[in-house]
């Protein structure tokens, strides 16, 4: 039995739905070795507890992988339920936060045992165990705690993921449920074609679960997935979740090779590094775009220089702004994200980065960035510093489970700085009114009219620089409810 809990406490978020990665690698190896296995998306199975709670009463063990946030809440929750039920198979925990935190993590009482990192082959031996009743605490990569003792067995190697079957969509419930519409195409899917990240952010937790390793598939392997899922699903669109997708060029442009020459009809978006971009030879681009690519997904992270340094992000503010010219060169799009709020960050960097955000949408012709608040992850210096700045760490699993930056914990980040920031953000919004906005828009006379208002208004703050007395923000928002129901 394997579980993917909630990613978030409302029951409506987000637009699309994403297949639950983290829990089909799991099983990967599993199915292949003839186990029976269970999967549950709590994030669509609107019945997930009683389902659970019933599915764990003949399983081996109840696997849970979570990331640091309301994941965790949930996963407490149905380790509570099953516990509750009087069920006694083990339940183990992995994924990023108990790979972070994995001592922290074991002294909880639902949890048996923690697999550290990579999990694949760890699970799958520990599955061989329990299925003959031998002992596991030998096994390489758990971290477990037995009469108040805490033991973390040595680290198991990384393995090559080449060497892993293919990610068992099939097993899924409901498997097209997961088959979105968007830019990239009508019948989209994430997939995922390598393992970990080489670089060494701050503020990530890539670096602490992978140890600034990355693993990837073969491009042979990408084009026999992608033939898989466009034969099983129809899907015409990838999202790769990809941590980060362009560490080698050569791969990336054999797999558009590939692609092309198979003439496969896919749209598609990958994570990017800015300064990568600006080192692709021009054959790169091409073969690039002709194979569908849609986008580059940018993580810029702050228009600070100072900043940048701290987080150890090696980039630089340049490098987001010649992205963003040579994505536009090439008829690609780039998006990017950026973050507000890091710890000791001050008012003049915040401008920075948005002078920076501005700068990026004159050059795409429109604002096409997500804006976030910093959010802790335990385990690097950032979070140290934040814990410097006052933020009290959560001790245990259930006050991380408690834990959350959008109720304004962060010592730092006011209310009125939070307010400020989503202000600007709606006036870049409108003020440089991107395609999706401008689509909407297309839909009834009376979006046209809320969105030719909105655009006038924010585009002469645009113009003037000036973010004070945001009465047009709050009617605006007052009406949009109204308008985007029409």
């Amino acid at each position: 039995m394997l579980l993917y809990p909630r990613n978030h406490y409302q029951k409506v978020y987000h637009p699309w739905t994403w297949a639950p990665l983290p829990i089909l690698a799991a099983s990967a190896p599993l199915f292949a070795e003839g186990y029976d296995v269970k999967l549950i998306d709590a994030n669509v199975e609107p019945d997930w507890m009683r389902l659970l709670v019933e599915e764990s009463r003949d399983a081996l063990l109840l696997g849970i992988s979570c990331m640091t946030g309301p994941q965790i809440h949930f996963a407490l929750e149905a380790a509570k339920a099953v516990r509750d039920a009087g069920l006694k198979l083990p339940i183990i925990w992995g994924g990023y936060h108990p790979s972070i935190l994995p001592e922290q993590t074991s002294l909880n009482r639902y949890v048996d045992a923690v697999v550290r990192g990579q999990g694949e082959l760890t699970l799958l031996e520990l599955a061989g165990r329990l299925s003959q009743g031998e002992d596991f605490t030998d096994i390489h990569g758990l971290t477990f705690t037995r009469d108040g003792e805490t033991v973390s067995t040595p680290s198991r190697p990384v393995e090559d993921i080449n060497n892993f079957p293919r990610l068992p969509y099939e097993k899924l419930d409901n498997p097209q449920q997961y088959l979105n519409s968007m830019h990239v195409g009508t019948r989209v899917i994430n997939y995922v074609s390598s393992q970990g990240c080489p670089a060494r952010c701050q503020f990530c937790a890539e670096p602490l679960v992978y140890g600034r390793r990355w693993k990837a598939y073969t491009p042979d392997r990408v084009l026999s997935d992608l033939e898989f899922l466009q034969s099983f699903l129809g899907v015409n669109g990838i999202m790769y979740f990809d941590s980060t997708y362009f560490v080698n060029e050569r791969r990336a442009r054999e797999i558009s090779e590939k692609m092309v020459e198979r003439d496969m009809k896919f749209g598609w978006a990958a994570n990017a590094r800015a300064p990568q971009l600006g080192k692709f030879s021009e054959e790169t681009f091409d073969v690039l775009k002709r194979s569908g690519l849609w986008a580059f997904l940018v993580g810029a992270e702050s228009g600070s220089e100072t900043q940048l340094e701290t987080m150890q992000k090696d980039i630089e503010p340049g490098d987001i702004l010649e992205a963003a010219r040579v994505a536009s060169r090439h008829g690609i799009n780039i998006s990017y994200s950026f973050i507000v709020g890091f710890p000791g960050e001050t008012e003049a960097e915040v401008e920075e980065t948005w002078t920076v955000m501005e700068k990026v949408s004159k050059i795409v012709g429109e604002y096409n960035s997500q804006l976030h608040f910093y959010a802790p992850t335990p385990g690097n210096a950032l979070y140290d510093r934040a814990v410097e700045l006052g933020l009290q760490g959560p001790g245990s699993l259930e006050e991380w489970a408690r834990f959350t930056t959008v109720s304004g914990q962060l010592p730092w980040m006011s209310g009125d700085f939070q307010n400020r920031m989503k202000q600007r953000e709606f006036y870049m919004v409108y003020g440089y009114p991107s395609e999706w906005v401008r689509r909407r828009a297309a839909k009834s006379p009376m979006r046209r009219a809320y969105v030719s208002l909105a655009s006038s208004l924010s585009s002469a703050r645009c113009r003037h620089h000036y973010w004070g007395l945001p009465v047009d923000w709050w009617l605006l928002r007052g009406v949009r409810g109204a308008v985007s129901s029409d």
